[in-house]
């Protein structure tokens, strides 16, 4: 490579960037956090489908130990609940009762009420917080954003500002969105209504059976509007893909393999890493792992100098989840909220690129 080539190839770089979200990028938008979004889905789910609530109501009392008559959600965590959900789908598994091949029933129901709760609370264009605007019109093709999140709170700000997205990286043109934990408005395998094909969703292929995959992933940009899930009900056509916490996820994320694997490339031709609202609890270990993998080394991905991993978290223990990547003096950790000042640091950080 000459020295010209270098330095075209030093800009070309310097230009790109990857943005890691996390709940935390959400909350300034109304999207409520774990253990809030479980307690107003969990009274959701008991309003409108008190049968499965029930046996559900019931697990989660035997998970906690508890012999009260009322569940007291603080007793327990989210991932335990998952958890013990995956031990009932596997006894169910094993006599032969399963419900489907996405899962359980209870497991089924619990992530339509998670998703139609998220829905919910996720504002729509005509209220979104200027921040989410600001950030989404910021954003260029060869960007590329890896979302923990099951919102469509981003695919909500780029429609907004005019800005096309892809999940599967298959428009070059476009935002590459890669959502790890997968999304409220995607399903695996194909629509269906208890076993009778239907597509009343407008649902779209990822195509990920063109590849390795043997059960295809869809999406409905129509789910990302409140209004829509006012018409469906769970176990049916609308069946969210969300991959739960807890050791369930260790099966979960092998229908979304693909959207692992690619992000290995991500840090290959892209600069400035920003790790936005992401708490990395210890007990997540499959993105701790991602990260382990990869951001540790960033500095030999593409030669280039001067590249920075931003953590955005407030969280106090945010120093400690993040020691292993902020001992090698290429990171930092801004503790705080997600805000305007982030994006203008973005901003700078790419013109004086």
């Amino acid at each position: 490579m000459t020295e010209l080539d270098h330095a075209y190839f030093e800009r070309y770089v310097k230009q790109n960037r990857v943005f890691i979200l996390g709940a935390g990028f959400s909350a300034a938008a109304g999207i409520p956090l774990t253990e809030e979004l479980l307690a107003r889905a969990m009274r959701k789910f008991s309003i409108e489908c008190p049968g499965i609530y029930s046996r559900v109501e019931n697990y989660a009392k035997e998970c906690a130990g508890s012999t009260d008559r009322n569940l007291d959600l603080s007793a327990i965590s989210f991932s335990e609940l998952c958890t013990f959900l995956e031990f009932i789908e596997l006894r169910e598994y094993g006599g032969g009762e399963r419900w489907c091949e996405n899962g359980s029933r209870e497991k089924l129901a619990l992530r339509f009420y998670l998703a139609k709760t998220i829905a919910e609370h996720t504002p729509p264009v005509s209220s979104l917080p200027q921040l989410y605007l600001d950030f989404a019109a910021q954003l260029h093709e060869r960007d590329i954003v890896i979302s923990l999140n099951w919102d469509g709170l981003l695919e909500v700000a780029l429609e907004a500002v005019g800005k096309r997205y892809t999940y599967n990286f298959s428009d070059a043109e476009a935002i590459k969105l890669c959502k790890l934990h997968g999304s409220v408005n995607w399903r695996l395998g194909d629509p269906n209504q208890w076993g009778t094909p239907v597509n009343t969703l407008g649902w779209q292929s990822m195509d990920f059976t063109k590849g390795m995959m043997t059960r295809e992933i869809y999406y409905s940009s129509s789910l990302l509007q409140f209004s829509t899930w006012q018409c469906y009900a769970p176990l049916g056509e609308l069946d969210p893909f969300l991959v739960l916490p807890g050791y369930g996820k260790a099966f979960d994320v092998r229908a979304n393999a693909v959207l692992w694997y690619k992000p290995e490339f991500a840090f290959a031709t892209t600069h400035d890493v920003f790790i936005i609202g992401l708490g990395l609890a210890h007990d997540d270990f499959f993105v701790r792992s991602f990260f382990l993998s990869n951001l540790p080394y960033i500095d030999a991905f593409s030669g280039v100098d001067g590249r920075r991993v931003f953590i955005v978290n407030p969280d106090k223990a945010a120093s400690s989840n993040y020691e292993f990547v902020l001992r090698h003096g290429h990171a930092e950790l801004m503790n705080m909220p997600f805000s305007q000042e982030h994006i203008e640091l973005m901003a700078k950080r790419r013109s004086d690129a």
